[in-house]
């Protein structure tokens, strides 16, 4: 039997992003690409005087879930620098300055003519689009399983406060959302298709029943109010009635964001591959709180300079890359923007709060989204013992940062289960290679 959703409705902060329309800025005089890609790091193919054509291949991932990276911009390679990554730390990049000429490679624009399974599958996967809504997980590889999925979810629940990426696209490109959501009907043989997104949000609902007026096999699947319904896991399960232990297509659902549907959209139709996305910059500290459609690799700094800058006498606080509850704490602006990156949030410290002891109130176990004792979790990890922590669950965790927000003594619970969680992969991950 499915346990009903654990969640909680937070203010969503949506409004203050969603007002102005998307602004366009894909002229910034330097980009940086990644050289890595989750825990991989990626094979550069350019060097420092190099030339570059919009759309060229500058690097690779070579792994089991290999792909190319591209340049956003035509221009010159700079070389190769540490710059600060939304993961919180400085990585190595591709320094690329802009020549302004928006010269692309000979096959940009070039739409695929035969929509087959494999034509579909491999423009994907040439064109480098990865999964926008925070994983970077390889597109592709969702597509590859030879069952036919029975499903294919669009996530749009953009549950996590502030952020509105993912509701601007769908205003602004509807018909480039459903198109792409039939590609991935072919690739992956799903017979239907349906979009999670919230019941409460009746225009963005009216504007996409209007499009899916003559479609019999795209339908919306709404859901509540609360974080984090938008989490993959919930949605599969409310859309299947089932549930599954590792990835969605053990229960015949594939599952994709609505950025990512629209960069499928766009590469099967113009060959375009993954170097502009749609950023959210808002929050208090922010002077227009909007959104805006960026060449990947822009630096944050010129995005908040576009978004009017910070509140006149900020003072002390939090630039988080990514949203509020899931996002990281960076020490500066001088960051470039990643492809999984979905927003920016500036929020002033206007209180002081100090963590006080545990007492003991088990809101946190009560609100987990996955059925966890957090606090058992934490206890295990700071006295050392892994092998209980694993035992608790702490693989389990999704990290929605749900038990900090409801601990009314403000114990930071998700960093330490989000430890936890990472000892145990270390020590499993060390135990397989003795063995």
């Amino acid at each position: 039997m499915l346990r009903k959703i654990r969640g909680l409705h937070i203010d969503g902060r949506k409004k203050m992003s969603t007002d102005a329309p998307i602004q366009t800025y894909l002229d910034p005089e330097y980009v940086y690409v990644p050289l890595i890609a989750g825990p991989t790091q990626l094979k550069a193919i350019v060097g420092a005087g190099d030339k570059v054509l919009k759309g060229q291949v500058v690097a690779l991932r070579e792994d089991r879930f290999a792909h190319p990276v591209h340049s956003p911009v035509s221009g010159t390679v700079v070389g190769v620098k540490k710059v600060w990554h939304p993961i919180a730390r400085m990585v190595e990049m591709l320094e690329i300055k802009n020549d302004f000429q928006e010269t692309a490679v000979e096959d940009y624009g070039k739409p695929l003519t035969e929509l087959t399974k494999e034509n579909i599958i491999d423009r994907v996967k040439n064109c480098g689009i990865v999964g926008l809504g925070g994983a970077g997980f390889p597109t592709y590889v969702k597509y590859l399983p030879n069952k036919p999925a029975d499903v294919v979810l669009i996530n749009a629940a953009e549950c996590e406060p502030y952020i509105t990426a993912d509701a601007v696209l769908i205003q602004n490109f509807a018909d480039k959302l459903i198109r792409g959501i039939r590609y991935i009907m072919i690739a992956t043989g799903a017979p239907k298709a349906q979009i999670a997104i919230k019941r409460t949000k009746q225009a963005l609902i009216a504007h996409l029943n209007s499009k899916l007026a003559e479609s019999k096999e795209i339908s919306l699947l709404l859901l509540p109010d609360v974080y984090p319904a938008g989490w993959e896991k919930y949605i599969v399960e409310r859309a299947l009635n089932k549930t599954y232990n590792g990835l969605p297509s053990e229960v015949g659902a594939v599952v994709n964001n609505v950025a990512t549907t629209i960069a499928v959209c766009d590469a099967v139709e113009e060959n375009k591959p993954l170097i502009e996305k749609v950023v959210t910059v808002t929050g208090e500290g922010i002077k227009k709180p909007q959104n805006f459609m960026i060449k990947i690799g822009t630096k944050a700094l010129e995005l908040i300079e576009r978004a009017g800058g910070y509140i006149d006498e900020l003072g002390d606080a939090y630039f988080i890359a990514g949203g509020p509850m899931t996002g990281s704490a960076i020490y500066t602006d001088d960051m470039a923007i990643s492809s999984s990156l979905g927003s920016i949030i500036v929020l002033p410290k206007r209180t002081t709060s100090i963590a006080q002891a545990c007492m003991g109130c088990g809101r946190c176990a009560d609100y987990c989204p996955a059925f966890l004792t957090p606090t058992e979790i934490k206890r295990a990890f700071n006295a050392g013992e892994i092998d209980l922590a694993e035992e608790l669950g702490a693989l389990k965790c999704i990290q929605c940062g749900l038990c900090s927000y409801v601990c009314p003594s403000r114990v930071e619970i998700t960093d330490a289960v989000v430890k936890a969680k990472t000892a145990v992969q270390k020590k499993k991950a060390t135990a397989v290679k003795k063995g």
